[in-house]
C-alpha cells in the first residue's frame, strides 16, 4: 500500500487539469494533443481503480469461503483511494465526448468508482451532470453501454 499512498492526489490533480485542457481545446493539434493525454491517464485511473476492486472482492470472497482475508487492508486500500471520488463529476462529464475511445474509457473509471464507492456524494446527481447523462442515453445505441450507464446512474441514486 506504500506506493498507493498520494498517487491518489496526483491522479485526480492531472485528471482535472487535463480534462480542463480537453474541453477547452479549440484548435486540432491541442485536441489531439490533449485527447491523448487523458485517454493515458484515464488508463492509469482504470488500472488503479481495478486493482482496488480487485483487493475488495478477493477480501468478500475469503471471508465468504470462511478463509479470512485482510479486511484491514482492503479497508485502508478504499480510504488511500477515497480522494478519487472526487473525479466522479468530472468523468460524467466526459461521457458525452464525440471521441468512443474517452467514452468507453470514461464509462468503465465511472463504473469501477461506484461500484466502490457508491453515490457517496449527492452532487454527483447535479444537473449538470443529469443533463449529461440525458445527452449520452439518447445518443447511444449499443445495449451494453446503455446497461452499463443505467447501472452507473443506479447506485450514483442509491
Amino acid at each position: 500500500l506504500a506506493f498507493y499512498v498520494g498517487l491518489a492526489h496526483h491522479i485526480c490533480n492531472l485528471l482535472i487539469e487535463t480534462v480542463a485542457l480537453y474541453l477547452e481545446a479549440d484548435d486540432k493539434s491541442s485536441t489531439k494533443t490533449a485527447n491523448a493525454l487523458l485517454l493515458s491517464l484515464l488508463d492509469i485511473l482504470h488500472c488503479v481503480l481495478s486493482y482496488a476492486a480487485n483487493i475488495v472482492r478477493q477480501t468478500l470472497q475469503a471471508q465468504k469461503s470462511g478463509t479470512g482475508g485482510d479486511t484491514q487492508a482492503a479497508e485502508d486500500l478504499l480510504l488511500i483511494s477515497k480522494p478519487l471520488t472526487d473525479l466522479i463529476s468530472l468523468l460524467i462529464q466526459l461521457l458525452p465526448s464525440e471521441d468512443t475511445e474517452i467514452f468507453v474509457s470514461a464509462s468503465q473509471c465511472l463504473s469501477l468508482l461506484v461500484q466502490l464507492y457508491g453515490g457517496s456524494s449527492q452532487e454527483n446527481m447535479s444537473p449538470e451532470n443529469m443533463v449529461s447523462f440525458a445527452e449520452v442515453l439518447k445518443s447511444k445505441k449499443d445495449p451494453r453501454q446503455l446497461k452499463l450507464l443505467l447501472r452507473i446512474i443506479k447506485r450514483l441514486v442509491s
